[in-house]
């Protein structure tokens, strides 16, 4: 978890980060100003308290009694109106970042979903580019349909695209999993466990090495919705932000930090695979209680980063995990992008 804020000199010149953003925005649509994923969020900000992590690691939060935090809850996709519960607003996220002093920071980045879709950004651009095709002509197809001409093209594009995603499915578990797992809908943004999905190397006074995910538990315990369509209607568009507006100071999210500690046998460059561990050690607590003044314009300049020691701060690297570097320089352009542009509300 960690960086300074220096956030643009976090840079990659390699293309593929380019176009995971440019595949993203073809396949959700161009929002100036806001993030490319995940687009839909809002930012608090409470404390982090501990009292054991730094067993694990020198890092400077795990030795301080409290640290200051901000946070950024959001829904899935690249849609920023999109209803809370929709389909496509999964999974749920959050990103932290523990401010160690007035120019230091380090950041932990989660989500709903208990790992990733694609082991590699290759295969995410693909998994993007098959699923954007497959939508597409299924739009195509449905539109010449209600259109009571011959769709006799619309329908061959349909079967081919919807044959190749299915065969990359096929031969790519992890998506299949990521795209045919249930879609839930907690009560609240504080009613839903997070998962770290790609593994951070702690290192402690003693120069002990422990390769980690992080699994945020929330207090309140995991309350979800039935996943009936007609309830879920029910529930306002931002039922998730609008109870984020009214819920502090009185009833502010808590969540309980677990490192999950890796096995020898576990896989840890692969974001796809869960640890089979049973091994969890409590790092601390996670307590917001505000939603952070002149919201939007703050989403616009923060840029939180998936890369551990960015900051150089001691305790804290990266794993070899290929996501963790492709996944920095997405975060880096689509940050450097909405930082330039007009958000249109």
């Amino acid at each position: 978890m960690s960086g300074n804020n220096a956030d643009s000199a976090m840079h990659s010149d390699d293309t593929l980060p380019k176009n995971l953003v440019d595949e993203m925005q073809a396949l959700f649509g161009k929002h100036p100003g806001y993030h490319t994923t995940h687009a839909k969020g809002l930012l608090v900000e409470g404390i982090f308290t501990t009292e054991q992590a730094k067993t694990l690691s020198t890092a400077p939060h795990f030795s301080s009694a409290s640290t200051l935090v901000t946070a950024r809850f959001s829904v899935g996709g690249g849609i920023p109106h999109i209803p809370d519960a929709h389909d496509v607003a999964t999974p749920k996220g959050v990103a932290v970042r523990f401010h160690i002093d007035d120019n230091t920071y380090t950041d932990l980045i989660t989500h709903s979903f208990n790992g990733f879709a694609t082991r590699t950004g290759e295969d995410f651009l693909n998994f993007l580019q098959l699923l954007r095709a497959f939508e597409v002509t299924r739009s195509l197809l449905e539109k010449a349909k209600a259109g009571g001409g011959d769709y006799t093209k619309e329908l061959k594009d349909f079967q081919k695209a919807s044959s190749e995603f299915q065969a990359f499915l096929a031969s790519h578990p992890s998506a299949a999993v990521f795209v045919n797992s249930p879609k839930p809908n907690s009560f609240n943004y504080g009613t839903i466990t997070y998962y770290q999905p790609n593994t951070h190397i702690l290192t402690n006074k003693d120069g002990k090495v422990t390769n980690v995910r992080y699994r945020l538990n929330p207090v309140d315990g995991e309350h979800l919705y039935p996943n009936d369509p007609e309830q879920l209607k029910k529930l306002g568009k931002n039922y998730l932000e609008d109870d984020l507006q009214q819920r502090f100071p009185d009833k502010p999210i808590v969540f309980d930090i677990q490192a999950h500690i890796a096995a020898p046998t576990d896989i840890l460059d692969d974001a796809t695979i869960p640890y089979k561990s049973t091994t969890f050690v409590p790092i601390g607590k996670l307590v917001f209680n505000k939603v952070t003044s002149d919201n939007a314009a703050k989403q616009q300049n923060i840029a939180f980063s998936p890369v551990p020691n960015q900051g150089n701060i001691e305790g804290i690297t990266s794993s070899k995990d290929p996501l963790i570097q492709t996944r920095k320089g997405v975060y880096w352009i689509s940050a450097d992008q909405r930082r330039h542009e007009k958000r249109v509300e």
